[in-house]
């Protein structure tokens, strides 16, 4: 296998055990997530999770033939992903210690849209390469934010209670 492809999905899954690392650690209370530095860290090593799987995919050794008309909904999904994660951390104005529970805009229906918005990129930019190894590499990724997903739902239901317990019941994901 190519290394340059072995070193970007090695990378991809460095900074995926990084941010799986701090949502444990901030679990644990064993870091402040309002320290600047941590902040600074977590988000730079999410800046090159997703840089590297946008190199991931076109470099993919195992690509496979798909329909063109799949490849293209590869990109709608790609594109529907991107709109959702970004108009959620718009709408969001921040990425943590947001300190009300956000219920309107897209939070309306998706309790998550930027972990959702994550996941349809990972799905959407594998099948517009056609990365079959790469769609591998991104279930791993996909594991992860369902897992983070869980964690701030814990989170989430200590600090709202009933509030969150009903706002979770009219709302996906």
């Amino acid at each position: 296998m190519d290394l340059m492809y072995v070193s970007f999905a090695l990378l991809f899954l460095l900074c995926l055990a990084i941010r799986s690392g701090y949502e444990h650690l901030k679990d644990a209370g064993r870091l402040n997530p309002e320290n600047k530095l941590i902040f600074a860290s977590i988000f730079a090593a999410m800046c090159a999770l997703w840089a590297s799987w946008f190199i991931l995919c076109p470099l993919d050794p195992l690509q496979i033939e798909i329909p063109r008309v799949v490849r293209w909904s590869g990109f709608a999904l790609f594109g529907a992903g991107m709109i959702l994660a970004i108009g959620a951390l718009i709408q969001l104005k921040g990425l943590e210690n947001i300190d009300h529970l956000v219920t309107d805009g897209f939070f309306s229906k998706i309790r998550h849209p930027m972990y959702t918005g994550f996941i349809l990129w990972i799905l959407g930019w594998a099948i517009y390469h056609s990365a079959f190894a790469s769609l591998l590499v991104g279930l791993v990724g996909i594991a992860n934010i369902v897992h983070w997903r869980q964690l701030e739902e814990s989170r989430l239901q200590i600090r709202y209670g009933d509030t969150y317990q009903n706002y979770s019941r009219t709302t996906w994901f």
